[in-house]
This record gives C-alpha cells, sequence and structure tokens, in this order.
C-alpha cells in the first residue's frame, strides 16, 4: 500500500494540473490581502460602522487574524474545485488514457489500488489547506501584523490575540476534513466514469445543488440539514464562539467522517465490479 500511495503520489506531482490549485490560491490570497492593505480601512469601516455608536474600537482592526478569517470564509468555497481537479482525474483519467487496464495487471488488489489513490488524494488535499493556512496567516503578519480578532457571527465576539492561534489551528482541521469529504466524493464518481471532465462536473453540481435545495428549503429541510455534509463546510467558524458548542462540533465531525467512510465503500465496491475495457 506504502509503494502504490508512492506511486500516485508520484503521478499527482507530475501533472500539471497539480499546481493550479496552489497557483490559484497564492494569486487570490495576495490580490485580496493586497486589497485590504491598500483600501481595508475603508471597507472595514463600513463593516463597523454600526458599531461605533456602542463600542469604542481601539488598535489595529486589520491584522493578520481578521485576514485568515475572512479568507477561510472566502476560500472554503472555491477549494474544493481546485481538489476535483486532481481526485476527479484519479481514476476516469486513467480510464480515459487507457491506462488503468495495465495498473490492474500489477500485483494489487482492485481495493488496494482504490485505497491508494484516495490515499494520494487526501494527502494533496491536506497540502493544499496546509498551503491555504500559511499563505493566509504568515503573508497577513507581514502586512498588517497580529491583534485581537473581532468575529461578526450572532453578535460580537472579540478575541484576544493569545487566544486565537488554537482556535485557527482546530477551524483549519475542520475545514481539511470537510474538504477530505469532497475528495472522497470525486474519487467515488470518478470510479462510475470514464471521462476526467464528470467528477468534476459532477462533484460541483452537487455541492452546489445542496447548498442551494438546503438554503432556500432551509425550513422545510431543518431536521436533515445537520446530516448533509455541505452543511458542515463552515462548522469551523464555530470554535471562535465565545462558548464554543462540543456537542455541534461532535456531531460534525461524526457525520464528515461518516460521509468518508461511505464514499469510499461505495467507490471500493463498484471499482471492483466494474468492467475495464480499455
Amino acid at each position: 500500500m506504502i509503494q502504490l500511495t508512492l506511486i500516485e503520489l508520484f503521478k499527482i506531482i507530475k501533472r500539471p494540473r497539480t499546481y493550479i490549485g496552489f497557483l490559484a490560491i497564492f494569486l487570490t490570497v495576495g490580490a485580496m490581502q493586497l486589497a485590504m492593505y491598500f483600501e481595508g480601512e475603508e471597507l472595514i469601516a463600513l463593516a463597523i460602522q454600526n458599531l461605533e455608536n456602542d463600542f469604542r474600537l481601539e488598535g489595529k482592526i486589520i491584522n493578520t487574524n481578521l485576514m485568515t478569517y475572512i479568507l477561510l470564509n472566502s476560500l472554503i468555497i472555491h477549494i474544493p474545485i481546485l481538489i476535483c481537479l486532481v481526485t476527479g482525474d484519479s481514476l476516469a483519467g486513467e480510464a480515459s488514457s487507457g491506462t488503468l487496464r495495465l495498473i490492474l495487471q500489477r500485483p494489487y488488489s482492485r481495493t488496494q489500488i482504490y485505497l491508494s489513490k484516495a490515499l494520494s488524494g487526501y494527502i494533496y488535499t491536506t497540502s493544499l489547506i496546509i498551503f491555504l493556512a500559511l499563505m493566509t496567516y504568515v503573508l497577513g503578519y507581514f502586512l498588517f501584523g497580529t491583534g485581537d480578532l473581532i468575529v461578526l457571527r450572532r453578535g460580537v465576539t472579540v478575541i484576544s490575540s493569545n487566544d486565537v492561534v488554537w482556535r485557527f489551528l482546530l477551524a483549519f482541521c475542520s475545514g481539511t476534513l470537510s474538504m477530505l469529504v469532497v475528495a472522497s466524493l470525486s474519487m467515488m464518481i470518478s470510479s462510475f466514469v470514464n471521462n476526467a471532465i464528470g467528477p468534476i462536473v459532477g462533484t460541483i453540481a452537487i455541492i452546489i445543488g445542496l447548498n442551494i435545495i438546503f438554503t432556500l428549503g432551509a425550513p422545510l429541510f431543518k431536521d436533515i440539514i445537520p446530516y448533509i455534509f455541505t452543511s458542515h463546510f463552515v462548522k469551523w467558524q464555530y470554535f471562535f464562539d465565545f462558548n464554543i458548542e462540543l456537542d455541534k462540533i461532535k456531531l460534525s465531525v461524526f457525520v464528515q467522517l461518516a460521509y468518508v467512510f461511505i464514499f469510499n465503500i461505495i467507490g471500493i465496491i463498484h471499482f471492483n465490479r466494474k468492467d475495464i475495457l480499455s
């Protein structure tokens, strides 16, 4: 399994599309950080103008903690597309190019091949999130410095700069778990099709469709929303509440791990039964 996973990682490293995600994060984070550096004071003033009547705000409001929080909110929606570019191509891309049949001639079971591709996809996904964390926090530190974090969510929460690092670590871990669900879904779809575009379009369509359905029909589906994986993409925000709701965080972790397991089981079962004709 280790050798197979290393081979799959080597394949990922060799593909040019692998670096699209890192380049996109670099450009997007860099552009947003620079925009906030030059125009951030005006934008923040508009956002907090209603608070100035009730609070006296002192110090640097724009800092690396605030920028990291803002970028987490904005980029966690776009990261799934970048992940699907690699994980969606894992099985379907080799099926369309005709190399999958050659791989199956090796002395490894189909389950081992599927799991090695899944593990390599998870490593890529995790590396993408780590790169996002480094870009947002480190670049923000050099541009804005550190300071207390103001969170406008269900009221106003001010978190001391000494109390925020562990929250971001757990938030990025939560975001990584959400993206592993996306990678698992993309891999599962990839086992059903022979075109690399299918898993990318299919995964994004499912995510967007579920978001629209359960956003517009929230009152109707309120009982099942906690068990839909897309509703957990922003659960990292719980770590920035004054009173952290551990029960909801535990439920979120359990639900997402369940989806990772289910998507992989479905993908493995279908891959083992699939006829590879080319």
